[in-house]
């Protein structure tokens, strides 16, 4: 049994290979980090190599231009609020759901699992919201039944990472009238493994537990048992108190074909594009006290789902965009720290692991927290 599709270090898992088996015999395994990649019982294969011509790595998509650039939000003040850049996704969901159609994106599952579902209904769009700073598994089932309802002439939203929809229209193989593909603007993929072994070494458990990665304060991962937050850090605050998300700020915990990625770069695979407006200029003056989408229209049924959604638009220019998102210009660069990481963590394990990459920071924060600690008892006199 082995991994016989592409190179690992390219393998984005997709699931174009485990949806288009008809043998059903390639399934994740997972490697010394917690990643997930296909691997191939041979003892079911009759060697069709469908697996080998639905590869995005071997047979990699054309990308296209942006045609412009949208800062937004949601027009729902509620929606608005309780989204984490903006809402640009929640407006599309609803315009296609109103539509009779169905909408394909992550969401959390039971004890912290994170996957691709469907959702048919305005009700269940809560289920999409919220930044996910994990890589969602993509079912040897999901993208089958996308094709299904291809079929049946709904209108289909899927949601999802760039290699995610890439993998989508590779086990399509050709282009659909009701397909509607919004990819995120994404800076790389933990697994949600350890994820999982983080929030358990914390709240002792993953039932009942939710976790939140951002805020109205901006990023901070919050872990809630039975509606109350057990657990708080807020990262530009308290830049190396949670390990997990500072090694996933840094880039120790991504799939090594993040620092590959073809699709960090303006050039994009979907209809539109979405994630956090950064860099907005000084010249924009219209308040938006929650956040805004970056909004960027690949193709024409993309910039015709942005002006029909339910979104207050601004046009912005797509140099703007990319210049305030690193993703947009180019993948994680994998430095000394991350390939250190990567080496420890399968013999130590992550916590350790973490603890000596980031040693040296460690150490010049508990000697700063020591210097303001004597200097408060000084002021009080103690």
């Amino acid at each position: 049994m082995k991994n016989t599709i592409c190179d690992k270090n390219k393998c984005t898992a997709c699931g174009a290979c485990l949806n288009i088996c008809p043998k059903k015999c390639v399934y994740y395994k997972k490697d010394g980090v917690g990643h997930l990649y296909p691997v191939i019982d041979e003892s079911k294969c009759i060697h069709c190599h469908a697996c080998e011509k639905v590869c995005q790595v071997i047979h990699p998509l054309e990308l296209e231009k942006p045609k412009t650039a949208y800062v937004g939000w949601h027009q729902d003040v509620e929606e608005y609020k309780s989204s984490t850049s903006g809402g640009a996704a929640t407006a599309f969901a609803q315009k296609i759901i109103s539509e009779g159609g169905v909408v394909y994106g992550c969401a959390w599952g039971k004890d912290l699992d994170v996957e691709h579902v469907r959702i048919d209904t305005l009700h269940d769009i809560y289920r999409l919201k919220g930044s996910k700073y994990v890589q969602s598994k993509i079912s040897n089932n999901i993208l089958t039944q996308v094709k299904r309802d291809l079929k049946s002439d709904l209108k289909v939203l899927f949601i999802g990472t760039p290699c995610q929809i890439a993998g989508l229209k590779s086990f399509l193989r050709k282009d659909y009238d009701n397909l509607f593909l919004a990819d995120l603007i994404c800076h790389g993929v933990p697994p949600v493994s350890l994820l999982k072994k983080h929030v358990k070494r914390i709240a002792g458990t993953l039932k009942n537990v939710q976790v939140s990665f951002r805020d109205e304060k901006g990023m901070s991962l919050k872990i809630i048992r039975a509606g109350h937050v057990i657990y708080n850090k807020h990262l530009w605050l308290e830049r190396y108190q949670d390990s997990y998300y500072n090694s996933f700020i840094d880039g120790y915990i991504y799939r090594d074909s993040c620092f590959t990625c073809r699709y960090a770069s303006s050039n994009r695979i979907s209809d539109v594009t979405i994630g956090d407006f950064w860099g907005l200029g000084d010249d924009f003056k219209i308040k938006h006290d929650y956040g805004c989408s970056c909004i960027l229209p690949i193709t024409n049924k993309g910039l015709q789902l942005v002006r029909e959604a339910h979104l207050d638009i601004y046009e912005r220019s797509v140099e703007e965009a990319v210049r305030g998102n690193s993703q947009l210009r180019s993948p994680f660069a994998r430095n000394r720290r991350i390939n250190l990481f990567r080496f420890l963590i399968v013999f130590s394990g992550f916590r350790l692991a973490y603890f000596i990459t980031n040693f040296d920071y460690l150490w010049t924060v508990f000697r700063c927290k020591m210097k303001i600690g004597t200097r408060i008892k000084k002021m009080l006199g103690r």
